[in-house]
């Protein structure tokens, strides 16, 4: 039990550390958000990359800045202006909350 507790605590001290989506973004040509804190990437009509990004604020209204081209779990973003870290980034159709 006490291994797990260690290993939760690592997890939250270093995010990285944990295995994780990436999926290339380029040629993303819209995006949607989802309630406050998911931003869907699209190309055409097909959605490439659902972004968690719980610890800021998304509005339809925000300007928002990908960082890289190629997102993984635990990398920022820009929004508003200010860097904020992405929880979690699925390519899949059916993100997983």
């Amino acid at each position: 039990m006490k291994k797990i507790i260690l290993f939760t605590f690592l997890l939250l001290l270093f995010p990285n550390l944990a295995p994780g989506d990436c999926t290339d973004v380029r040629g993303f040509t819209d995006m949607y958000v989802q309630g406050g804190h998911t931003l869907i990437l699209y190309r055409g009509s097909i959605p490439v990359a659902f972004l968690t990004i719980p610890y800021c604020s998304l509005r339809p209204t925000s300007n928002i800045r990908l960082l890289k081209s190629y997102l993984c779990d635990g990398e920022k973003i820009m929004i508003d202006g200010e860097a904020c870290t992405i929880l979690s980034v699925h390519s899949d159709s059916f993100p997983r909350y």
